[in-house]
């Protein structure tokens, strides 16, 4: 891949990310979820989508994106 290229292929995924990350906070805000269980999902969608888990894991926690508000 070149680097021209990786913009246009990561943003699909990183929007749909950002909408499950919102289900996710709004299920654990709505205590359909534990906070636990909302870090464990969120793991696996990184983990899925972007294949690279342990880096986005220890770069950014799934408690952390749990724990702030949404920017837009």
């Amino acid at each position: 891949m070149k680097p021209t290229d990786f913009g246009p292929a990561i943003e699909p995924k990183w929007q749909l990310a950002e909408r499950l990350v919102t289900e996710v906070r709004t299920a654990v805000e709505k205590q359909h979820l534990t906070p636990l269980d909302g870090a464990r999902v969120i793991s696996s969608i990184t983990a899925t989508l972007f294949g690279y888990d342990e880096f986005i894991l220890r770069e950014v926690s799934p408690e952390t994106l749990l724990a702030t508000s949404m920017r837009r």
